[in-house]
């Protein structure tokens, strides 16, 4: 049986097009300044929100595993229905592994693609398991997972000075929808390695890793931007979460990128 989805969306602006695919646990809302703040005379803007996320409906049964792929099918779904042939992808950490797989199957689609605090690389076996025992507390202990997980996202040196954002970061996990949470841990853990995509598709890549990242080592990044061509990288001081920790930074390093890459090509 297809499943109907109620995609919550938003678009403005006019020019190139940018689409926002934000992380898990998180929702169209998590870009606020940015959305707010890059330029609308310049780029047209649009953010989505996966299922069970933010206002998009989840339809799926409790026990669904939800793959990366059907989520970027979503994606080129809303994306058509905006009439944006092609456009700059940025996501975020999940965000970035659903836009890895719309590019495998659509690389047309593409003018650039940003990877914000993610990875080209499937989950290592800890990391797969990690993500399966966290299926369990998040059923029986839902708000201690919620808020240990969010915790971690954070610059470990600045969580005084960022309770704002942990908050708000905090206030969307909480609204995320049980069978999504599930479904997606679920998807991210079988994901393939798409690194190869790194060198087979040509348009340009950006990679904006955090220095104080304790998802992902920023070492291991940095050494995954070697397999490619036209990568760009940049280091920010941030945890895992500089679209609200540094969002400033994120939009002069996005904008750059496509003045200096997408004009170019």
């Amino acid at each position: 049986m297809t499943n109907i989805y109620k995609i919550n969306s938003k678009i403005k602006g006019k020019g190139i097009p940018i689409v926002l695919l934000h992380g898990f646990m998180e929702n169209l809302e998590i870009w606020n300044y940015i959305y707010s703040n890059i330029s609308t005379k310049k780029y047209k803007v649009l953010s989505i929100d996966f299922p069970g996320h933010g206002k998009s409906v989840f339809t799926e049964e409790k026990n669904t595993v939800f793959t990366m792929e059907k989520a970027a099918e979503i994606v080129k779904k809303i994306v058509k229905k905006e009439n944006i042939q092609k456009a700059v992808f940025v996501g975020h950490s999940m965000g970035g592994y659903v836009a890895l797989a719309l590019a495998e199957k659509y690389p047309e689609m593409f003018l650039g693609l940003c990877l914000l605090h993610s990875t080209t690389e499937s989950d290592t076996l800890e990391k797969k398991k990690n993500r399966i025992q966290s299926i369990q507390l998040a059923i029986h202990h839902y708000t201690l997972f919620i808020t240990t997980s969010i915790k971690k996202l954070f610059h470990y040196e600045k969580l005084c000075s960022l309770q704002n954002q942990i908050g708000f970061a905090n206030q969307i996990a909480s609204n995320t929808h049980i069978h999504s949470i599930i479904s997606f841990l679920k998807g991210m853990s079988i994901r393939k390695n798409r690194t190869f995509l790194l060198k087979t598709t040509k348009f340009p890549k950006l990679y904006i890793a955090g220095l104080y990242d304790r998802i992902l080592d920023i070492k291991k990044i940095y050494e995954e931007t070697k397999n490619g061509n036209q990568i760009y990288f940049f280091a920010i001081p941030t945890g895992h979460m500089g679209h609200i920790e540094k969002p400033k930074e994120i939009i002069k390093i996005l904008e750059n990128f496509i003045d200096f890459s997408i004009f170019e090509t």
